[in-house]
């Protein structure tokens, strides 16, 4: 389940080169129907609750669906201007500016590997950003390091906050998207067809995504998940460049694989060390 959630993320750069419509209409029909069918699965999942239950979220939740919403924004713009290798590389790098946010907010302990991965992480992100030839691959470079910070954001604040409906704030932060760029989108002129891709686009990165995420992780080890999750980073440059033609530059390559070692090594490490200790 978990491989599939990850499979189904790795998708989200394919779908804005698929459709007509522009980038607000776009991120409004996402948000709007990915929301929808995660609101449908919850209140498949605790229909036996009242109504006014699905709208009721408290002051902590509505406070992650608000970072939930930009990093959602901010992580499909970023599709609009820069190549698929070169946003999810640089999202990839979330686990470790998790660490580092935790450290910051939460006071967690830092330990030297995860400085040194740290470090890795910022010399993979600088040889990515080295080989731009445009502002506007930077750009979207830039916001694919927003989205990836307000995420890092969104998992401290759920250790922080540990009685949080995730549910209730992934279809939060989908509505506050959609409102967020209505007065921007072309919602009457959408073709039939773009209609049918977004609808896919959504229910597929948001809904399937996210539901087969929430299942599989109840069977695994946080560590686990984090790590079965990565196969969504090389996978995504290559639908793009089967199915879009998208060639990555080697300023990327090199960059991404310094950045996937990096965060690959911080979360792989302790499960390599625990089976050590346990050896006799």
């Amino acid at each position: 389940m978990t491989v599939c959630a990850a499979l189904s993320w790795s998708t989200a750069g394919l779908f804005p080169h698929m459709v007509s419509t522009d980038l607000p209409t776009t991120l409004f029909w996402r948000s709007l129907l990915g929301g929808a069918s995660v609101a449908l699965f919850f209140v498949f999942r605790q229909r036996t609750k009242g109504f006014l239950y699905f709208f009721q979220l408290t002051r902590s939740e509505w406070m992650i669906a608000v970072c939930g919403t930009i990093s959602m924004l901010a992580f499909i713009s970023a599709f609009y201007f820069a190549s698929v290798a070169d946003v999810v590389f640089c999202y990839s790098i979330f686990p470790i500016v998790t660490i580092l946010l935790s450290a910051i907010l939460l006071k967690t302990r830092v330990l030297r590997l995860d400085l040194w991965c740290a470090l890795g992480v910022v010399f993979g992100v600088i040889i990515i950003l080295w080989g731009q030839n445009s502002t506007q691959n930077i750009f979207g470079v830039a916001l694919s390091l927003l989205a990836t910070a307000t995420f890092a954001l969104v998992g401290v604040l759920i250790q922080r906050y540990p009685g949080v409906q995730m549910s209730k704030v992934t279809y939060a932060s989908a509505a506050l998207a959609a409102l967020v760029v209505l007065p921007f989108a072309s919602v009457t002129n959408t073709s039939s067809a773009d209609l049918a891709w977004l609808w896919l686009y959504g229910v597929t990165n948001i809904g399937i995504g996210f539901g087969l995420y929430l299942l599989g992780s109840k069977l695994l080890k946080p560590v686990m998940v984090s790590l079965i999750c990565m196969i969504e980073i090389p996978i995504s440059p290559l639908w793009a460049y089967w199915l879009l033609g998208q060639v990555v530059s080697t300023q990327s390559l090199v960059g991404g694989a310094m950045v996937m070692v990096a965060v690959i090594a911080n979360l792989a490490w302790p499960i390599l060390r625990a089976k050590k200790i346990q050896q006799p």
